[in-house]
């Protein structure tokens, strides 16, 4: 089934909310864990919180709905 632009925006701010939380939260980890640091399992840990924060909008195709978006808005992202 075609996903809605309703359903795309719906996952297309969920993708931009985790960007901007990953950057807050998780990365510094990632950064200490490539320098031994802390360790993987801390650095998942704080990856895992922001999933668990914002989770994708259940029986949404998350590809399908952010290419939507790009072809409807010029929007570009990374897989």
């Amino acid at each position: 089934m075609a996903v809605t632009i309703q359903e795309a925006q719906s996952v297309q701010s969920v993708y931009v909310q985790r960007e901007y939380h990953y950057k807050k939260i998780s990365d510094k980890y990632m950064a200490l864990y490539q320098l031994g640091k802390c360790t993987k399992e801390e650095w998942e840990a704080k990856r895992q919180i922001v999933k668990d924060m914002l989770p994708y909008p259940s029986g949404i195709d998350k590809k399908e709905a952010l290419d939507k978006i790009v072809l409807e808005t010029g929007w570009s992202y990374s897989t």
